[in-house]
């Protein structure tokens, strides 16, 4: 749970998953920013992981054989949870009650000079190519994936001018945006936010990973009017 203590604290978090539908983890690797810890540990999600995704991060059914399942209850969170299109993390190890830091909204607010945001992509903008390369050999492992959110991280921070420790003002700029009113690509394109299906809304929210910041705060204030009681 997150500590009781006057100083917030942070876990850069990244995960990979046994499937890629209702995706379960099987790795998760964390650090804590204001320290710099490591860990990570594998786990087994009871089923057999998809051979697809298996491709992508090298993790087979043996070795994860025997291993227990992932458990938010034992697992020592932060107060704020920072990665890389974190709702997805977040929402692998089962939606704790926790603030969210997206390095991809943050980068966007950072580096508005950029053209892409991956965060391969990010960290070739950030240190060159053949500095990238060496960083990303380790790509789709949890703790190398976090290990470069939290270099991207720490950059940010350094581009808009706040102390890495400042959870607050990263939550702020992150989640901050003037929201779109229409629609802006789809089958959708050019409706009305407050006129889209809201199982669209939602699965675009939970499915699309790099949607705009100003997007994402749209259909973020959509669901939230939908779930206040009328007056």
């Amino acid at each position: 749970m997150p500590n009781n203590l006057d100083t917030p604290t942070a876990l850069v978090i990244d995960t990979e998953t046994d499937q890629g539908r209702d995706p379960r983890p099987i790795q998760v690797a964390t650090i804590e920013v204001s320290t710099g810890h490591e860990w990570m540990s594998y786990f087994n999600s009871g089923r057999s992981i998809s051979p697809f995704v298996t491709k992508i991060h090298g993790i087979t059914d043996a070795d994860v054989a025997g291993l227990e399942a992932f458990d938010l209850a034992r697992f020592e969170l932060g107060d704020y949870l920072i990665g890389h299109n974190v709702r997805f993390d977040w929402g692998v190890i089962g939606r704790p009650k926790v603030k969210l830091i997206c390095t991809v909204r943050l980068a966007r607010a950072a580096f508005p000079e950029w053209h892409r945001y991956s965060q391969s992509k990010c960290i070739e903008q950030l240190v060159g190519k053949e500095q990238a390369a060496y960083m990303t050999a380790a790509a789709h492992d949890a703790l190398g994936d976090a290990r470069m959110c939290y270099l991207l991280y720490k950059a940010c921070c350094e581009r808009l001018n706040f102390d890495p420790t400042d959870f607050a003002t990263a939550h702020r700029i992150s989640n901050s945006a003037k929201p779109v009113k229409k629609m802006p690509f789809g089958k959708y394109k050019g409706q009305s936010i407050d006129q889209l299906p809201m199982p669209y809304v939602k699965w675009m929210l939970a499915n699309i990973p790099n949607l705009t910041p100003s997007l994402y705060s749209a259909l973020q204030q959509r669901v939230t009017n939908e779930s206040e009681p009328s007056k």
